[in-house]
C-alpha cells in the first residue's frame, strides 16, 4: 500500500473516518497522520464505544485536528416521548464532539413524518432548535445534511436550496455534500448568496454509469465538476475544510486507505491551484472568469 505523500497537505483537507468503517476511532486516526492529512470528521458510532480521552490524546499526538462529528439528528417526531429521547441523544453526540476537540456535530433529518413537507420542517426546526442552544454552550456549531433522495428512507432534505430555510429557522448551518447537492440548478447561486450557513464540505466523485449506492469514487476521477465547486466555495469565503467521503464498490476495490490519499492528494491539488483574485476573493487558477 502506497500514501503517495511524504509531506503535510494543506490544512483544509480533511479525511471522514466514514472512509474506514472497520476502523477504531483510534485507528482511523493513525490511517489519516499515515496520509500526511491533519484534519478530519468522525462517525458517532466510532466514538459510543470508545475512551474519548484517549482519542483526544491520539488526536494530539498525531496532529490531527478532529473538526467534526456525526450526531444523531433523525428526530421520532411522533411523540413527546421519543422528542426527548432524540434530543438527549443529540446532546450527548455534542458532549462527544466537544470531548475530542471537535467544534461541530452534523447529521440527517430522518424520514418524512408527514405529507406536507413544510410541516416537517418547522418542527424538525424547533426541536433541533434545543440542541443548537445546547451545543452553543459548550462551543459546538449543529449542521444538517442533505442527501439524494434515493436515501428518502433516512431523511427528508434533498437539497441545499431547501435546507436553507431550516438552517436559519433554527440557527443551524449546512453539511454541504457535493457528491449530493452537484445536481441543483441553483447550486452556483446559492452557494454565492449563503455560504455563511457552510459550516463543513464533504466531496466525492461519481462515475458515469455506477448505481451501486453509495456509488462514490475517488474525486477527479468521475463526471462532477468538483474543481469547479470547490472554486465557487472559496470565492464565496468558505473557510472550512474539504472533507473526503468515500464508500461504495468502486472505493472497496481500490482499497480504502488508497482511494483515501488519493483523494486528499487530488483535494490539496485543487486548493493549491487557489490564488487570490482581486475583487472576487480567491478563485481557481483554470476557473473561467466570471461574466462582466
Amino acid at each position: 500500500m502506497s500514501t503517495g505523500t511524504d509531506r503535510q497537505l494543506d490544512r483544509r483537507v480533511s479525511v471522514s473516518g466514514l472512509c474506514f468503517p472497520s476502523l477504531t476511532a483510534v485507528e482511523s486516526i493513525e490511517v489519516v497522520a499515515s496520509l500526511g492529512v491533519s484534519a478530519m470528521s468522525m462517525s458517532r458510532y466510532k466514538l459510543l464505544d470508545a475512551d474519548l480521552a484517549l482519542v483526544a490524546e491520539a488526536g494530539r499526538r498525531h496532529g490531527v485536528r478532529i473538526v467534526a462529528t456525526t450526531a444523531a439528528l433523525a428526530f421520532d417526531l411522533s411523540s413527546r416521548a421519543s422528542v426527548r429521547d432524540g434530543i438527549a441523544q443529540a446532546c450527548a453526540d455534542v458532549d462527544r464532539a466537544a470531548a475530542v476537540g471537535a467544534r461541530s456535530v452534523y447529521g440527517v433529518l430522518g424520514p418524512r413524518p408527514s405529507a406536507d413537507w413544510s410541516l416537517a420542517a418547522a418542527a424538525f426546526a424547533e426541536v433541533a432548535a434545543e440542541v443548537v442552544e445546547y451545543a452553543g454552550r459548550r462551543g459546538v456549531t449543529v449542521g444538517i445534511e442533505p442527501a439524494s433522495s434515493l436515501y428518502a428512507d433516512v431523511t427528508f432534505l434533498h437539497s441545499f436550496r431547501d435546507a436553507i430555510g431550516i438552517a436559519r429557522a433554527a440557527g443551524l448551518v449546512v453539511c454541504l455534500d457535493l457528491f449530493h447537492v452537484w445536481i441543483e440548478g441553483s447550486l452556483h447561486d446559492d452557494i454565492r448568496q449563503h455560504a455563511d450557513l457552510i459550516g463543513h464540505v464533504q466531496v466525492a466523485d461519481l462515475v458515469g454509469g455506477d448505481r451501486a449506492l453509495p456509488a462514490q469514487s475517488v474525486p477527479g476521477e468521475g463526471i462532477i465538476p468538483l474543481r469547479e465547486m470547490i472554486g465557487w466555495l472559496i470565492e464565496a469565503g468558505y473557510d472550512g475544510v474539504f472533507d473526503v467521503e468515500l464508500g461504495g464498490p468502486r472505493i472497496e476495490a481500490a482499497g480504502q486507505v488508497e482511494a483515501a490519499s488519493r483523494a486528499a492528494r487530488w483535494v490539496d491539488q485543487t486548493l493549491a491551484s487557489a490564488r487570490p483574485a482581486a475583487r472576487h476573493g480567491l478563485r481557481l487558477v483554470d476557473s473561467p472568469e466570471p461574466p462582466p
